[in-house]
């Protein structure tokens, strides 16, 4: 699949491909991260369309039946009358609800339903002046919400926007770009598969055909292991059911990002798992131990020798390559998978660097779709090296994001057949430091 990015996040361009191996490299602040959280949203929002369906005609539910509430609270004066009306429109309600979750299709099933309840209270009304209250209008909102499934491009709208919120922080568009709006358009080969545009606050969709990859694991860092429980147990966008934040601030609630939270359940959830792969054995022989989740003690344990470390006791390169091979294990470094990798040698050691890259060529020759972003030049020379020797060649793609020239944006460049542009910045750090070691030893050899 070949995406192409316009105006996101510090990105002005870029023109990806994810098939395989896919290697970003770059300075801070350029966008790498960027791509690949919205490769998450968009691949899991693909992904959730029937569940989206459903939940999606309840908020629009919830928000008709919200909508009489504040009608009835701000009109009626009488005490008893507004407690009926209250009633009424809860257990209006949870029938609504009940037939969405049912996924209820009968239209004569769902109007005899909304009827009983408005025919109900229709009889409570009776001898009681000045309601104001249209039963008629309320049973045929609410019926129509309940038959209405609506359409694929209404879902993932939505879906993409709370995808946005909670992985991007609602930021997708490039505040420093003269553009008026960002877009994001997939194709396969020369078929088109989507088109998404907008701002940050009006987003437009078209969905052409489908998508391949089925999930997405996005892996920031592994010091979130020492947080699981927390992160677990937290709410994400998904699930605040419209509830605001400021308010779910007041009341403590916690939440976390939606890719978080994706991973740790992934690592910690009871799924069958295979009885070993590839990649997990390669694991243990380079951390020289066994790496897991202990679901009784809730919490991540290591083993060598004999010995038992567990927590936040654990180095967080053995954790970094642990998660790797629990994904493997487990089923989740698929072909119909993309696992992202946010700078993955941040806390792995330059040997181990190299065997990493060896793992993730091995990954991606089982079919896994592998996007990492990386500023290592040990780990890029690696994964080059491995991939090179590999039957990945052809698949591996090395891309430099470089800043503009108002050092505000930047741009994805496609360098697969000439790496070397990602050396020469990578080396700049160095050329520096021999200046500096220059100028110490002229001023050293002035003196003396």
């Amino acid at each position: 699949m070949q995406v192409t990015f316009k105006n996101t996040g510090m990105v002005e361009s870029a023109d990806i491909r994810f098939d395989g191996l896919t290697v970003i490299a770059g300075e801070n602040d350029t966008g790498k991260s960027t791509i690949g959280k919205l490769m998450f949203s968009i691949i899991k929002t693909f992904n959730r369309y029937e569940r989206d369906a459903r939940a999606y005609r309840m908020q629009n539910i919830d928000e008709i039946i919200n909508d009489y509430y504040f009608k009835f609270q701000k009109n009626i004066e009488a005490p008893t009358l507004y407690e009926l009306a209250k009633t009424f429109l809860e257990d209006l309600k949870k029938v609504a609800l009940e037939l969405v979750e049912r996924n209820t299709k009968s239209k004569k099933e769902i109007e005899a339903a909304v009827s009983r309840k408005t025919n109900t209270f229709a009889e409570t009304l009776q001898g009681i002046s000045g309601s104001g209250i249209n039963l008629e209008e309320i049973k045929d909102r609410v019926s129509a919400v309940i038959l209405k499934k609506p359409s694929k491009e209404e879902i993932f709208k939505r879906a993409f926007g709370k995808y946005a919120s909670a992985v991007l922080n609602g930021e997708v568009f490039n505040k420093f770009s003269a553009g008026g709006n960002y877009s994001i358009d997939g194709k396969e080969g020369k078929a088109s598969i989507f088109e998404i545009s907008g701002t940050d606050r009006d987003v437009e969709v078209q969905l052409k055909d489908k998508l391949y990859i089925e999930d997405a694991t996005f892996i920031e860092s592994p010091i979130l292991l020492n947080l699981s429980d927390n992160i677990r147990f937290s709410k994400t966008e998904f699930d605040r059911n419209g509830e605001p934040k400021k308010q779910a601030e007041l009341l403590e609630k916690a939440y976390a990002p939606e890719y978080m939270k994706d991973l740790l359940l992934k690592l910690t959830e009871r799924v069958q798992a295979k009885d070993s792969s590839k990649i997990e054995a390669a694991i243990r022989d380079i951390i020289k131990g066994k790496f897991y989740y202990d679901h009784r003690k809730r919490e991540f344990v290591f083993e060598k020798e004999n010995q038992s470390f567990k927590g936040v006791s654990i180095a967080s390169g053995i954790k970094q390559l642990g998660v790797l091979g629990i994904l493997s294990r487990v089923g989740f470094l698929d072909k119909k998978s993309l696992l992202i990798l946010d700078e993955p040698e941040n806390h792995v050691h330059p040997q181990w660097q190299i065997k990493l890259a060896e793992i993730l060529v091995q990954a991606v020759e089982d079919g896994c779709n592998v996007l990492l972003t990386s500023h290592s030049p040990y780990f890029i020379e690696a994964l080059k090296v491995h991939s090179n020797y590999s039957d990945i060649k052809s698949k591996t793609a090395f891309y430099l994001s470089e800043k503009t020239k108002t050092g505000f944006t930047s741009n994805i460049i496609d360098v697969t057949d000439d790496v070397s542009p990602i050396f020469e910045l990578l080396a700049e750090p160095y050329e520096t430091l021999e200046d500096i070691q220059s100028m110490d030893d002229e001023t050293v050899n002035n003196e003396s």
